[in-house]
């Protein structure tokens, strides 16, 4: 429910940032009023490890679309909303065994950006916040599995560079740093049995280290743009929890979410209005 209002509230800012006139737009280096929308499509890794052993991983394709809208403000300063979805059946592996199990993603950013046109070439910086939750559902392994979702609360720092390529084209890159503020992991272990639902219930464990770093580039014309991207983070291991049943006192690891990295490696085409 609460993820729901959430992304109807972003889509809301989105369409209310899209509603400058966009008519008399001009192609040049500076950013203006606009909408997009974008499909996507990546190569997708995540990979957790215990006490610097392989613990298990998530692979595949996924695919995804994503919407944004930006608005300029005076002294060359804009704001930008941006939303994105993946999903994708990815390969699970560990001593647990080997599934396809479904991933999706869900990620919304507001970013405040500045720039300006230095001998020919334009060159920005931004910074936000941004908010990212993965779904991983495990219950197709067999009676072991379960459910778990993260939560991630971030703050990207970025910079721009965008230069034209003859009259009706550009190329613009972005390289940003993601600073880790916050993060949780969910693990819905009473999907196992009863017995793991009275003693461990649906643990929640706070990650409080970790950070990500993207790179994209794309060619850009008046109305559509294409181009790679590759995001990357690292988190590490997240809080113990202690569970009583009366006779033995556990330590529960975050078992869905110990130290690990993503990886993703992928291409995305964007529509501008």
């Amino acid at each position: 429910m609460k993820k729901s209002i959430a992304v109807s509230l972003f889509c809301f800012l989105i369409i209310s940032l899209a509603e400058a006139d966009t008519s008399e737009r001009n192609f040049s280096l500076k950013t203006v009023d606009s909408f997009e929308i974008g499909v996507q499509s990546y190569l997708y890794e995540y990979e957790e490890e215990v006490e610097g052993a392989f613990f298990m991983s998530n692979k595949g394709t996924k695919y995804g679309f994503s919407a944004s809208a930006t608005k300029t403000l005076a002294d060359a300063y804009y704001l930008k909303g941006e939303f994105r979805y993946a999903t994708g059946d990815v390969e699970y592996k560990s001593a647990s065994g080997v599934a396809d199990v479904p991933d999706d993603l869900y990620e919304m950013r507001l970013v405040v950006a500045n720039e300006k046109i230095v001998d020919g070439f334009l060159l920005g910086s931004y910074i936000g916040v941004g908010y990212r939750v993965l779904e991983n559902d495990l219950r197709d392994l067999g009676s072991g599995g379960y459910r778990r979702t993260s939560h991630y609360l971030y703050i990207p720092i970025g910079v721009n560079h965008r230069f034209k390529v003859g009259k009706d084209a550009r190329i613009s890159t972005n390289i940003e740093y993601d600073y880790f503020a916050w993060g949780e992991q969910k693990s819905y272990l009473s999907d196992v049995g009863p017995w793991q639902a009275i003693v461990f219930g649906d643990p929640v464990n706070e990650q409080k280290s970790g950070y990500g770093f993207r790179i994209n580039s794309a060619y850009e014309q008046q109305s559509w743009s294409i181009g790679a991207f590759f995001n990357y983070w690292k988190i590490e291991d997240s809080e113990k929890n202690y569970y009583y049943d009366g006779m033995y006192t556990y330590t529960l690891y975050e078992q869905s979410e110990p130290k690990n990295t993503t990886k993703e490696v992928g291409v995305e085409l964007k529509y501008r209005f």
